[in-house]
């Protein structure tokens, strides 16, 4: 009942309310930037790790191991 601007109101508080505790790991993850680096250490070279296992596969399979 009490229009656009009362729901837009309302909007925003409920996706701050929701992005509100996000938004605090976040902030926790920017004062310990060697602990990001370190999991993207890590992530990259577990990716490395299947992409090369992968490939392998892709290689053997296709008779390209010499």
């Amino acid at each position: 009942d009490a229009g656009a601007g009362a729901l837009k109101a309302y909007v925003t508080e409920s996706v701050n309310a929701f992005l509100a505790p996000h938004r605090e790991k976040r902030a926790a993850y920017e004062q310990d930037l060697d602990y990001v680096k370190d999991v993207l250490r890590e992530g990259n070279r577990r990716a490395n790790e299947i992409a090369k296992a992968t490939l392998d596969e892709v290689r053997e399979a296709m008779g390209m191991v010499y």
